[in-house]
Formats: C-alpha cells, sequence, structure tokens
C-alpha cells in the first residue's frame, strides 16, 4: 500500500499504469516475433530472455493501476464498483441511493 500512496504522491495515475500493462505486453509480443528472425542461436537465445523479461511487467502495472484505482475513487464508489454498477449510472445511482437513505430516515 505505501507504494501505491508513494506512486499517487509521485503524480502516477491508474489509467496510466493500466496502459504500461498493455505497451509492456504489445512490446514482450513484439520482441518474441522479432526474436524469431534472428539467426544466430545465442542472440535468438537472448532475445528471447529479454521478450519473457518485458512479459513479466504486466501484471505489475495492473496491479498497481488496480490498487491506484481503488484509491482515486470515493469509498461509495468502490462499493458501487463491487455491486457491479455501470461507471456511466455510477453518479445517478449515487443520488438515487442519497436520496432514499434520507427518505428512509
Amino acid at each position: 500500500m505505501r507504494i501505491a500512496i508513494a506512486l499517487r504522491r509521485a503524480g502516477l495515475s491508474s489509467d496510466l499504469l493500466h496502459s504500461l500493462g498493455f505497451t509492456s505486453v504489445v512490446g514482450a509480443v513484439s520482441l518474441w516475433v522479432r526474436s524469431a528472425k534472428v539467426d544466430k542461436k545465442e542472440e535468438k537465445a537472448r532475445a528471447e530472455r529479454l521478450a519473457i523479461f518485458i512479459g513479466l511487467w504486466p501484471p505489475t502495472f495492473f496491479l498497481l493501476g488496480k490498487v491506484l484505482q481503488d484509491l482515486e475513487a470515493t469509498p461509495a464508489q468502490q462499493v458501487f464498483r463491487a455491486r457491479g454498477v455501470d461507471e456511466n449510472d455510477l453518479e445517478s445511482t449515487l443520488r438515487h441511493e442519497a436520496a432514499v437513505t434520507t427518505s428512509a430516515a
């Protein structure tokens, strides 16, 4: 959690980290395809290892992006996301829930 808070203070957003995750996937696939074109065995092995190394990054970026996404959301938004409320309907659902809560009290 401290890492995520430090990343947020550094100005990183969940969108950026998710984008880095997708970029890493594309980069790993690209490097893997390029490694198939290398003729020398040693160079090919090195290129494949680099592709695998880059391919290990996406889960980290996606996980940190999800943690930052949760930090960026209000507690009410987190609850409704967990319930599966559509992001576009989130504001209207929050207003509806507030109206129901205040009228019941």
